[in-house]
């Protein structure tokens, strides 16, 4: 049962709503095919019922959320076929964003490369693994530092949404260890370094690698837990 939340901030119900359901859809916490029940969530949420709605919808413009005539919101269910083509169409666009920036990247976009980097190697570094939250949310940043400079909003923008159900398989069927982030930063730190010495042909392919490594992995467990 997830927890009462109350939001006191000043932006609108219906974005903080829809940021809170985005999280727990990514993170696990509505399972694929979940009923998603706008009573509940408004009780839970204390907000009214127009805002809820309005997240829902914005939830299945994404495709993270269906909704079904006259029964409805539920979380989108996944599939093999799914899986494969979100990992297939990230690797294009992370590729061809990585391609632009390399190009046009500046002296300020390769020094926040180093800095993602530093912070990440803090985290995937340390002898004791404890918090996954933090870890994410630098291993997101480098990520995005290393396209940052593609001077291309509207190409980021398609990226952000594909790597929203990117992250969901990711985090519906995989647990990272300590072993798993030893690799994890020797590959960060790789991927850096091609960066910066603009080697387009490797940078593509470490990439690739890095993105596809553990699909079937994913796919193995999304299996066993019966999610596919």
């Amino acid at each position: 049962m997830q927890k009462k939340i109350r939001f006191i901030s000043d932006s609108t119900f219906a974005q903080q709503c829809y940021e809170q359901l985005q999280s727990e859809i990514i993170n696990g916490v509505f399972k694929p095919g979940e009923k998603l029940k706008v009573e509940h969530i408004k009780t839970r949420f204390g907000i009214g019922q127009s805002p809820v709605r309005e997240a829902l919808c914005r939830l299945a413009a994404f495709g993270l959320v269906t909704i079904e005539s006259n029964k409805g919101f539920r979380v989108a269910t996944v599939s093999e076929a799914d899986v494969r083509d979100i990992y297939k169409t990230f690797t294009a666009i992370e590729n061809m964003a990585l391609a632009l920036a390399i190009k046009h990247g500046d002296a300020t976009w390769e020094a926040n490369i180093v800095a993602e980097l530093y912070k990440l190697s803090l985290i995937e570094n340390q002898n004791i693994f404890d918090n996954y939250t933090v870890w994410a949310e630098r291993n997101y940043n480098f990520h995005v530092a290393l396209i940052a400079g593609c001077n291309s909003p509207t190409l980021l923008e398609i990226r952000y949404h594909l790597y929203l159900k990117f992250d969901r398989y990711c985090q519906l069927a995989y647990n990272l260890t300590k072993n798993k982030l030893a690799t994890n930063h020797a590959g960060h730190k790789q991927l850096a370094q091609a960066v910066l010495a603009r080697d387009l042909k490797t940078a593509k392919s470490l990439m690739t690698h890095h993105i596809n490594d553990a699909l079937e992995d994913v796919i193995a467990v999304m299996r066993q837990q019966k999610l596919i």
